[in-house]
């Protein structure tokens, strides 16, 4: 069966029944409503009485919270996995010394896949696989990182990075399981505020000489050259465990704002939100110490995407110019972006090596994951580069392909959006509300990942997995459910376009600057 999309795409359609009744229940309503109770008084009815029990069920058909269907996760699960993401922020062994040797991480990260292993299965089986693009994609990263080294006979490499790998697939495969609600989804995004919160606010106490802690280390960086021929060195704060790259840091903090602010202007949260303007200030002074150009550009790009849906591309524009000009005046280094000379200009050249290397025959699979650096002597400082090097065009377009998928659903999402002038889209009210604050942490995680190599690390498919789950939710909360994005034809020759058409980019980008 074929029909037409609420948001003006032509689908392949598979669906459990119940879906099948939902359509057919809202055929004869408009795209832009959803169903909601609606109070009738007497007189304006002419037909006879409905009993209680068939009113209420026409009324109130049983929608799926996800396009996943089936039955959730348990609730043990779930909380396991919100004490997976506490430790990637918080590490037990860096607060606790005593507990180093024990595999915290690791036995929360198994319990809650033993546990969800039936969800787990049907997010594998094929018809799902097709209504998740995003997850299509991951999983196809795991097959190019063994690609990578298999096409060079490397076996041992095989082993280790599949492996390595693995580890990460298993994280978001547990996420898209297990986030099958608006609440659960809405419970996760505050824990990570949280966790990475106190995390930041540690840093930033640290860093201001406050209090000393043992396991968070600072860095002092070369920032290019006196006149009189010396060193110029830069203090500046690191974060803990995974984020101890300064660069790293700032994107987590712009992606922690984002969430703290949409958990501020929660109408359901009483008096208690204003405790998240504290986050935000912390937040705010930790972006400044970490001295990150990638931070300030981060924030300017997540500051455009989160305007533009709602008020246009003149605002968001002026938004993003007002914003920088600001930050620019206040953070010093942050505020000297310089594309011919130092930091800035080294990266490119680290983009250069990596792209020279397409020009042989590692172009389809690539040179092997985990040795760029052998090739350029430091990563590449590009995640998409880093992608396109190490695991080829097959990887690199798989890699391109979980956030092409993520931003075509959002931004389909909010064109339907606009096109309803107000109207909610969605039954779930939060939903409606997170959208654009879900269009903003995927725009400023695509903004860092242009000066960071962040290819196969958890967090960058966390970021992905909250996009999935969150399209998994808005599609089964349209007024006719319907996966937002769909694996076809037709968006695989969108995505190897868009797959190419970076590429070119960055060799041109690569051949002017470079020098």
């Amino acid at each position: 069966m074929r029909f037409i999309s609420t948001i003006g795409v032509e689908q392949p359609f598979y669906w459990h029944k119940s879906l099948m009744v939902n359509e057919s229940n809202s055929t004869h309503s408009s795209v832009c409503e959803v169903d909601h109770p609606q109070s009738t008084s007497p007189s304006q009815s002419t037909r006879p009485p409905v009993p209680k029990t068939a009113r209420s069920k026409k009324r109130h058909p049983q929608y799926p919270l996800s396009i996943m269907g089936g039955s959730s996760a348990p609730d043990y699960a779930y909380y396991l996995f919100l004490m997976v993401n506490i430790t990637l922020f918080l590490r037990p062994a860096e607060l606790i010394p005593s507990l180093e040797n024990l595999p915290i991480y690791e036995v929360l990260i198994v319990s809650s896949f033993l546990f969800s292993l039936d969800q787990i299965k049907r997010t594998l089986q094929v018809p799902m696989l097709k209504r998740q693009p995003i997850t299509f994609c991951v999983i196809g990263l795991l097959a190019a990182v063994a690609l990578s080294h298999a096409s060079h006979m490397y076996f041992y490499g095989i082993h280790t990075s599949t492996f390595a790998f693995l580890k990460t697939l298993i994280y978001y495969l547990l996420l898209v399981s297990i986030i099958d609600s608006p609440q659960r989804l809405k419970g996760l995004l505050k824990t990570v505020a949280i966790a990475a919160s106190i995390m930041i606010l540690f840093c930033v106490v640290d860093y201001s000489g406050v209090f000393d802690f043992e396991f968070i280390k600072h860095v002092s960086d070369r920032d290019g050259v006196s006149d009189a021929g010396e060193d110029l060195r830069v203090f500046r704060m690191r974060g803990t465990g995974i984020f101890q790259d300064p660069n790293d840091l700032s994107v987590l903090i712009v992606t922690t704002g984002i969430l703290c602010l949409y958990f501020f202007n929660d109408p359901t949260a009483g008096s208690l939100r204003f405790f998240w303007i504290v986050s935000l200030i912390v937040l705010g002074v930790g972006l400044l110490y970490t001295r990150s150009r990638g931070g300030l550009l981060t924030l300017g790009i997540a500051s455009m995407a989160f305007v533009l849906p709602k008020y246009g591309k003149k605002a968001a524009i002026t938004c993003a110019l007002v914003g920088l000009a600001g930050l620019t005046v206040l953070a010093g280094r942050q505020g000297n972006i310089d594309l011919n000379s130092g930091t800035g200009h080294d990266r490119i050249l680290l983009w250069r090596e990596g792209l020279s290397a397409l020009k042989s025959p590692d172009l389809f699979f690539g040179i092997g994951q985990g040795l760029y650096s052998d090739l350029a002597g430091l990563a590449a400082h590009n995640s998409f580069v880093h992608a396109f090097t190490e695991l080829g065009i097959f990887g690199g377009t798989l890699f391109i392909g979980c956030f092409f998928f993520a931003g075509l659903g959002l931004y389909r999402l909010a064109r339907f959006q606009n096109s309803c002038q107000g109207k909610p889209i969605f039954r779930n009210q939060e939903l409606e509300r997170y959208l654009p604050y879900a269009g903003a942490v995927l725009a400023a995680w695509c903004g860092g990942m242009m000066s960071l190599s962040r290819c196969y690390v958890v967090p960058t498919y966390m970021i992905v997995g909250v996009s999935a789950a969150y399209l998994n939710l808005a599609g089964a909360s349209l007024a006719k459910p319907t996966p937002v994005i769909y694996w076809n034809k037709q968006h695989l020759v969108r995505l190897i376009g868009v797959s190419f058409a970076l590429l070119i980019a960055l060799f041109i980008f690569v051949r002017i600057f470079a020098h």
